[in-house]
């Protein structure tokens, strides 16, 4: 079934989903009746005020979609209409009854979520419903988007993504950020440091970053994990909260770009643009046989992303993990990120290089914009611009350093509390 429905749309069809629940003796609905379900003035937002005539005219619309079905009864003078959404959308009757409530209420919280769906589904804790929402978003074609924390809130709003609006604005905006990063790579340089969670990000971008990047390991640390086992569903949720809480680019640390998940690269690359991303990494380390991979197979897996980015208006960094994880020639990685670049990569990335020589050689030789990581012993950001890198991250270095200082802090407060 086809999701992109009208605000009226949706209206109606939330309207039927409520009151199948909540006034099961009363439905099927009459036109009539349904209209009074659709301009309530309670547990509604916005308050619509619908004719019969423009119920009747969107039941056909939905109806034509698969959506709802009319019928007559007998002995009865007009028809009646019921949803058929979970004919043509397997959901779960918690799913369902959050749909009901976002369609019919607007975005909101965890907590109101499960005060206000008491009637139609009686969820046993906010836990609960939290898990609920992780489980549309999670779906290949997400029907739910967490939105953030408004100031002063305690937990995180969250919408559904059922209605053409909100799937033109979120579109719309990714777009945009996609645009703004890809122009930062056009000429000049820029700094691209990596946050670790919400409140790093924020903190960067309140520094006057132009543009942030996840750290696959800082993640993975976070979340008590070793590099390279954070799941696909755990950085599309990362990703997702990054991009709805901050007004800067975000670019994507994606490893491989999980291959072996439901989809591969390509349905990788979806995900992360519908979450909002700006850009994404793939790189040709394969943890799982501790190994550079081989080059045309490499290649392959750079070209694959290549042709979802450009699809999803992402820009696609290629890197090159030979100096973090083997010795290889100089000559060695200069092969490897012009054949991604020929592959279709925007940005060329060797982690590991420190010397202005061998950067420089990189600049010269491969036609891409070079992004070099900001190691204590690399060239500092005035020499890498002289010589013509367009950007440099930091990996990792940043969360240590934050790391370290907390560890030393908390040693020094117990020993000052000792008792």
């Amino acid at each position: 079934m086809d999701l992109d429905l009208t605000p009226t749309e949706l209206r109606v069809l939330c309207a039927l989903l409520e009151k199948e629940a909540t006034t099961p003796d009363q439905y099927p609905l009459s036109t009539t009746a349904l209209r009074a379900a659709c301009n309530q003035k309670t547990s509604r937002d916005p308050v619509t005020e619908f004719t019969d005539a423009e119920v009747e005219t969107t039941v056909v619309a939905l109806r034509e979609r698969g959506a709802v079905r009319s019928l007559k009864p007998s002995g009865s003078r007009g028809w009646k209409h019921r949803h058929t959404l979970d004919e043509v959308l397997p959901l779960t009757a918690p799913e369902m009854a959050l749909l009901t409530v976002l369609g019919l209420r607007g975005p909101q919280t965890p907590g109101e979520i499960r005060q206000r769906t008491e009637r139609i589904h009686a969820f046993d804790s906010v836990e609960e419903v939290d898990a609920s929402l992780q489980d549309l978003l999670n779906r290949p074609d997400p029907l739910a988007k967490n939105l953030g924390r408004e100031p002063g809130q305690s937990q995180d709003r969250w919408t559904h993504c059922l209605d053409s609006a909100a799937q033109t604005s979120e579109q719309g905006r990714q777009r945009v950020m996609a645009a703004e990063f890809a122009a930062l790579h056009e000429s000049g340089f820029f700094a691209l440091p990596n946050p670790w969670d919400l409140f790093s990000a924020r903190a960067m971008e309140a520094a006057g970053a132009r543009a942030v990047a996840t750290s696959s390991s800082a993640l993975a640390t976070v979340l008590g994990k070793q590099d390279y086992e954070i799941e696909r569903a755990e950085l599309i949720d990362h990703v997702t909260l990054l991009t709805a809480n901050l007004n800067i680019p975000v670019h994507v640390d994606g490893e491989r770009l999980f291959p072996e998940e439901q989809g591969g690269i390509a349905e990788t690359v979806r995900l992360l643009a519908n979450a909002g991303a700006a850009g994404v990494s793939i790189e040709d380390y394969d943890s799982t046989s501790d190994a550079i991979i081989d080059l045309p197979s490499a290649r392959a897996a750079v070209a694959e992303a290549a042709q979802a980015c450009e699809q999803n208006h992402m820009l696609l960094t290629a890197r090159c993990e030979s100096h973090l994880y083997a010795n290889p020639l100089l000559d060695d990685t200069v092969e490897r990120l012009s054949t991604y670049a020929d592959a279709g990569a925007g940005c060329v990335y060797a982690p590991g290089l420190t010397s202005v020589e061998d950067i420089e050689r990189i600049v010269q030789d491969v036609n891409a914009p070079v992004n070099v990581l900001a190691l204590a012993n690399a060239p500092d950001n005035e020499m890498l611009e002289l010589i013509g890198v367009r950007r440099a991250s930091t990996g990792s270095r940043l969360f240590q350093t934050v790391q370290n200082a907390m560890v030393d802090a908390t040693t020094a407060f117990l020993r000052n509390h000792a008792p």
